[in-house]
């Protein structure tokens, strides 16, 4: 049985983000259970991730019969699998409707174009948590059959590095893109009113522009912007941090779903969570970190002072142990695995 997983953007590209660790984790585990999975993207050549895992162009997908199933990986995947003739299971992060979210304005035609095409192409739809899954029920009714399954995080972590913040005594991190004026302005308050001996680190990318959005006073000199990082060095940043950062994208909770989150917890690191953010109950599960009111910038303060003045020795080693017992890369594969299989069978 062979599993094609449809990418949307060249798997090869650097550096990694979310979308490819992900991608890497979920192909490398269905092959460790016996799987042939491979990669299908918008590629000219064949080629090898990761030494192991085959990269195919999308004229691969025209082979009769070459692929048991294909699953596809987020909204515009689904444009990719063309005339392709077998079972498909799609997953995507949010719902789209004709009126939320705001920031997807720009692509929204596109984007309810693709949810149009899963309803009527695919067996099965796979979303991270149960607003997604209600809002597409809302809009679409019971097809295809829907299964939640979140992000997840490694077991195993890259050999620990050097401290990456140098003489900072408090580093607070902020791990991902920007997608929001109000993520912008929540971390510029926050980067103002943090102690001298604080200063918050940015990995990742402005991408407010990719939904056609600005912010009047820009990101803050204070703030220091660290770009787009290879993964073992966003592991370092984890690691030797004191606190991190998850600010929702606007008051939605349906569009909130944050997977930096999971990083944060997997290395130990107490997390500061704005609401909605839906990752608020691993907060309190684990007891490492706390939430504050969405916009709340005097609530949002104080919590990051109590948070960075604390040792939480024992959470932080809880929330590692938490993680590794319920939300690893390896169960999401284990959770795949049954659909896929009764799938091929043709079960579905």
């Amino acid at each position: 049985m062979k599993i094609g997983i449809v990418f949307h953007r060249d798997p090869f590209a650097s550096p990694a983000g979310i979308d490819i660790v992900r991608l890497r984790a979920l192909a490398s585990g269905f092959r460790k259970r016996g799987l042939d999975a491979e990669i299908v993207a918008p590629v000219a050549h064949e080629g090898m991730l990761m030494e192991t895992m085959p990269v195919r162009p999308l004229a691969f997908l025209r082979r009769h019969g070459y692929f048991s199933v294909v699953k596809t990986c987020y909204h515009f995947s689904i444009e990719l699998i063309g005339d392709y003739k077998g079972p498909v299971i799609s997953r995507i992060v949010r719902v789209v409707d004709p009126a939320l979210p705001e920031r997807d304005e720009p692509r929204r035609e596109r984007l309810l174009s693709c949810q149009t095409e899963i309803l009527r192409r695919s067996n099965l739809l796979i979303v991270n948590n149960g607003e997604n899954e209600r809002r597409w029920a809302k809009l679409y009714g019971p097809r295809p059959p829907i299964v939640l399954i979140p992000t997840g995080c490694p077991i195993d972590l890259p050999p620990c590095g050097e401290n990456p913040f140098h003489s900072c005594k408090r580093p607070v991190l902020f791990l991902g893109s920007l997608a929001s004026p109000h993520m912008v302005r929540m971390m510029n308050e926050l980067a103002r009113r943090l102690p001298p001996d604080a200063s918050i680190y940015w990995i990742g990318a402005d991408k407010m522009h990719l939904y056609g959005l600005t912010c009047d006073k820009g990101i803050s000199p204070l703030i220091i912007s660290c770009g787009e990082l290879p993964e073992d060095a966003i592991w370092d940043h984890v690691r030797h941090a004191r606190l991190g950062l998850a600010f929702a994208v606007n008051n939605h909770p349906f569009d909130n779903d944050s997977s930096k989150v999971y990083n944060y917890l997997r290395g130990g690191l107490p997390v500061l969570l704005e609401r909605p953010v839906l990752q608020e109950d691993l907060v309190i599960k684990t007891g490492c970190g706390a939430a504050f009111a969405y916009g709340d910038i005097d609530e949002m303060v104080a919590k990051a002072l109590q948070l960075l003045d604390a040792p939480l020795r024992e959470e932080r080693e809880a929330a590692i142990r938490f993680m590794l017992e319920r939300h690893t890369w390896e169960q999401r594969v284990d959770a795949y695995m049954p659909l896929i299989q009764q799938m091929a069978a043709g079960h579905w």
